[in-house]
């Protein structure tokens, strides 16, 4: 699972209208955030971002820029607002819901065309015969389980060293706090954490395609559906951000 070969950490408006000509014409965008207790009530600080058809990271820095991140209209005439809403444009998630009640509450930014891969992980088990799943996964366990038998050796602890590096500072379970998320300038482990996982979102859904089996139907209808359903309860006044009822899997999945 290779780290990416370029990330570019955008905190200015120079670097945002760069982000924004790199991604206008992509058809697909593999999205993450970072963020303190990241939900309506928390602080978004940074959106990962990753076209289809590039190898480059871009990490906009919240925040600095604030609400411009979004607005800003860049030389062909799309802002990052209007990507994320864009019906044109897939936007990957993994479990986009805490995400989707963060952009639309602080910031008036309602997703569409989300393609969820937690849910296209949960769509793998469930069309295969003998297995039906209770939970979802979580992306760690994801992508130990479907891309790191793919990978060599040397590239997989690579991937495991990013990872305990990144939760050292922020985990509260091994001593760090969300916090660090706002400093700035953002450490180096994180700057490599963050772009790691949205590098991968690509490569995942291919993976998780390829696994599809013959059990049920209509799965790409099916995940797709479920992908909108999960970003409009995310929006509601009775969402809870943290609930237990979200380990569950889609009801008759």
């Amino acid at each position: 699972m290779p780290s990416t070969t370029n990330t570019v950490f955008v905190d200015n408006i120079s670097l945002l209208h760069s982000c924004l000509t790199a991604l206008e014409n992509t058809t697909s965008i593999a999205v993450d955030l970072e963020g303190v207790a990241l939900c309506r009530s928390g602080i978004l600080c940074i959106m990962q971002l990753k076209a289809s058809d590039s190898d480059t990271v871009w990490l906009v820095d919240i925040v600095t820029l604030r609400a411009s991140a979004f607005d800003v209209i860049g030389t062909g005439g799309k802002s990052l607002r209007a990507m994320l809403e864009s019906h044109s444009i897939k936007k990957l998630f993994f479990d986009v819901r805490n995400d989707s009640d963060a952009l639309f509450n602080l910031f008036g930014v309602a997703l569409a065309n989300v393609y969820d891969l937690q849910l296209l992980e949960v769509a793998v088990r469930s069309s295969n015969p003998g297995i039906r799943p209770r939970f979802v996964k979580g992306l760690v366990p994801t992508l130990e389980a479907y891309l790191a038998p793919q990978k060599p050796a040397v590239v997989v602890r690579n991937w495991a060293r990013v990872k305990e590096a990144g939760l050292r500072l922020f985990s509260p379970e091994r001593g760090g706090g969300y916090e660090v998320f706002q400093k700035r300038p953002l450490a180096p482990a994180l700057v490599t954490y963050c772009a790691q996982d949205v590098a991968l979102l690509h490569e995942l859904e291919a993976v998780l395609h390829q696994r599809i089996g013959p059990r049920g139907k209509n799965w790409e209808q099916r995940v797709r559906t479920e992908s909108a359903v999960r970003v409009g309860v995310a929006r509601r006044a009775d969402y809870e951000p943290y609930g237990k009822n979200k380990a569950h899997v889609p009801k008759d999945w």
